[in-house]
């Protein structure tokens, strides 16, 4: 039957046939369009980053979420302060496993170098994996945020640490004064909380479990108060908040969206003139 048509007639055919193709390969699983995007330019996405670490910096506040985490940072950090004192007293006891939690505390010093969301850039760029490339762009911006807001921070007296002996360089060179609050938490931190923006609990598990060791080995090793912990925790989250938001990036985890992403409002009211605060959440 091929061979009876003539020359048009086989083109038609043939264009019929490539349309449907072409079609068809548009509902694939995988976008190759989003992979055709993947410029390779080092330079443009590392600037790219630093412009979500700006505007990151007013965007974490720009929610009224993000101003509620903000305002139980500052009721917790008070809280903390205030019982800084008993709490150390407690946590300064010798504990079996100091030298592994100095291990993993010392460790933290590599995640706030920008080492570990170069390494996942340039594995997303071999991949040809754009998610991995926004989720290392997003994870350099908002380390950059939260590290220079602590360096910041810290030249508020708010107060010294409990004990000033043995001090290394990185715990002096790039900070102020006052130890809160504290910045070896916060590269461990802003990896979880990234992790699981982009991928899920699963995969923030372990940076969380870091942190949480690392803080412990702060305040146990006298190097910080539980207050200057606690506020880095916060300075991380609403970092990386910030990061998001100026990024808009749409695709993040079900579990983050549901903790995180939905409408909060927080209203002024009177009610037989006595007044009051109205809040409401919709998931």
């Amino acid at each position: 039957m091929w061979c009876s048509k003539n020359l048009s007639q086989k083109f038609i055919l043939c264009f019929v046939l490539l349309l449907k193709i072409s079609v068809g390969a548009e509902d694939l699983p995988e976008k190759k369009e989003d992979l055709g995007k993947l410029k390779f330019d080092a330079k443009d996405d590392f600037l790219q980053s630093m412009k979500w670490a700006y505007q990151g910096s007013y965007l974490q506040f720009s929610s009224t979420q993000n101003l509620v985490f903000a305002a139980m940072a500052v009721g917790a950090s008070a809280y903390f302060i205030y019982n800084d004192d008993r709490i150390s007293e407690k946590a300064v006891r010798k504990h079996k496993n100091e030298k592994f939690f100095r291990f993993v505390s010392d460790s933290s010093i590599f995640f706030n170098t920008p080492v570990l969301p170069i390494t996942f850039y340039y594995w997303g760029r071999s991949k040809q994996d754009a998610k991995m490339v926004r989720f290392s762009q997003e994870h350099l911006a908002a380390l950059t945020l939260a590290l220079a807001e602590s360096a910041v921070i810290s030249i508020v007296p708010v107060h010294q640490r409990p004990d000033k002996k043995d001090l290394s360089f990185v715990e002096t060179a790039f900070r102020g004064q006052s130890s809160f609050p504290s910045g070896h938490v916060i590269g461990y931190m802003v990896f979880g909380f990234k992790s699981l923006q982009f991928y899920g609990p699963q995969y923030a598990l372990v940076p969380m479990a870091l942190a949480t060791a690392t803080a412990f080995e702060r305040v146990h090793s006298e190097k910080h108060y539980a207050s200057d912990v606690i506020a880095s925790g916060f300075i991380a989250l609403l970092a990386s908040e910030g990061v998001r938001y100026a990024s808009n990036y749409d695709q993040n985890h079900p579990i983050y969206n549901w903790i995180f992403n939905h409408e909060f409002t927080l209203n002024y009211i009177r009610q037989n003139k006595a007044p009051g605060l109205q809040a409401s959440l919709a998931f």
